[in-house]
């Protein structure tokens, strides 16, 4: 619950600026967490902490401002200039100095020419991806090199040309940082691994198969690296930002934030709900399975691999045999067994019977009408604005505002006590504050998105969060 303003924070505004564009003065309000409302027990020890400030951002490529001149036919010439947004972009970054920095539409040229060069001028460690196929904008992940230690990084590609239901060259980047205090160039304290995941999925309001099918990698590449950390006795916080072109509330969000979906016969347009296309007589419905197998995804967003040593680890502690009948089914159907050996005896009515393409093609039993995953998400922003009631808009454009752009993090839960270490261990991350959104109409009092203010169609999400550290 979002509780007492901390302060009035002005917006950056260009050194460029006229004098009457002085006098439009456009206020965010950063607003802190009310702590009665989401504050978990009290602790019984007092640890040492440290602040950090993240920041998402879709800064609207020059490309596809280019390419889609029709959205932006309410916006003055002179506030589209790559350069003119460039210059405002920058200043705000510098503006509000955010430890992490997660952008998306980020053009590849632009990220080398300017972006990358300035960024690193402001004591931040860049890692890009641009998106594969012809397109030439990405994902940029930046952290602050004297907060944070480089543990690793992974650049994620969506488009999978062997499987038809993802042919979309969307990207992600993960990287794992560690929390770091530092005394000159002495490191005074350390905190455990953090995750910090940027994406941007698939626009396509009618393809929501698609989009859950992204996200799920996203989400088993995620749990694969907080695996390793606590396959090394650390837990591992996470934040997850990006665009999703998704509304609150709607199945993708809901995947997200409560960790399952019961997907089975749902509309593809309802999965981002973007537009209502239930006026359409034959839209197409999602059913078992969401993908193949071959993705090396499960239904419990976990990569394959592992979803089997967690099934055999389970399987051996409980005694039971290691293969269920469900995967023996598997491996009957799988095309190997269908392919006939060149050595293999001909014996009438026994090795001379083709199989039965059928039975190749059944569902996968192992695929259920639910997926899920285990990362205990939150989002940072509740999507509707304190006091007016009216909806938050992170994105305007000629056709309309809408909330699309999240912060997701691990949410600090109870202490709990960890006999290894023979203390109380806290995990997840407190929020403190964010700086707030606005709503449709005041943006439209402005002239709408992209304005001499701000220079994105997108709204900039930035959310203050407090970590535990362990003392050097």
């Amino acid at each position: 619950m979002i509780g007492s303003i901390l302060y009035y924070a002005l917006y950056p505004l260009s050194r460029y600026m006229t004098s009457r564009r002085l006098h439009a003065v456009t206020w965010r309000v950063w607003e802190k967490v009310d702590e009665s409302a989401t504050a978990a027990e009290p602790l019984p020890f007092t640890n040492a902490s440290m602040d950090f400030t993240v920041m998402s951002y879709n800064i609207l490529a020059d490309d596809l401002l280019q390419a889609n001149q029709e959205l932006y036919t309410h916006c003055p010439l002179e506030v589209l200039d790559w350069s003119y947004r460039c210059s405002l972009l920058l200043e705000e970054i510098q503006k509000w100095e955010p430890d992490i920095l997660c952008l998306q539409e980020v053009q590849e040229n632009h990220y080398h020419q300017q972006l990358y060069p300035a960024l690193s001028q402001m004591g931040y460690t860049c890692v890009y991806k641009r998106r594969t196929g012809t397109k030439r904008d990405g994902c940029a992940t930046c952290y602050r090199s004297s907060c944070f230690s480089e543990v690793s990084v992974a650049t994620l590609e969506f488009f999978r040309p062997e499987t038809e239901l993802l042919d979309r060259h969307n990207v992600g980047i993960i990287v794992l940082l560690r929390p770091v205090v530092m005394n000159g160039s002495v490191v005074k304290a350390k905190g455990p691994p953090l995750c910090v995941a940027n994406t941007h999925l698939l626009f396509n309001p009618r393809r929501g198969d698609v989009k859950l099918a992204q996200l799920a990698i996203m989400l088993a590449e995620i749990g694969s690296v907080i695996k390793s950390c606590n396959a090394k006795g650390e837990h591992c916080n996470l934040i997850l930002c990006g665009d999703f072109n998704s509304i609150p509330s709607m199945p993708l969000y809901q995947l997200i934030t409560t960790g399952e979906l019961y997907f089975q016969g749902l509309p593809a347009w309802m999965i981002s709900g973007q537009e209502d296309l239930s006026h359409r007589a034959y839209g197409h419905r999602l059913c078992v399975p969401l993908w193949p197998s071959s993705l090396g995804i499960t239904d419990r967003c976990q990569h394959t691999t592992a979803y089997k040593e967690e099934s055999k680890s389970r399987s051996q502690k409980s005694g039971k045999g290691q293969y269920s009948h469900d995967f023996m089914r598997q491996l009957r159907f799988c095309p190997t067994a269908c392919i006939r050996p060149l050595d293999l005896q001909l014996i009438p009515g026994v090795t001379d019977i083709t199989p039965d393409a059928s039975s190749v093609n059944q569902p996968d039993k192992s695929f259920s009408h639910t997926i899920s995953h285990r990362l205990d998400l939150e989002s940072v922003y509740q999507h509707v604005l304190p006091g007016s009631g009216n909806p938050e808009v992170t994105t305007l454009h000629s056709e309309g505002g809408s909330t699309v752009d999240y912060i997701f993090y691990s949410r600090r839960r109870s202490a709990t006590w960890d006999p290894s270490a023979g203390a109380f261990a806290i995990r997840g991350l407190k929020l403190i504050g964010s700086l707030s959104l606005l709503s449709e109409d005041v943006l439209w009092s402005m002239k709408g998105l992209p304005n001499d203010i701000f220079p994105s169609d997108h709204l900039s999400l930035l959310a203050r969060f407090q970590l535990d550290l362990n003392a050097v």
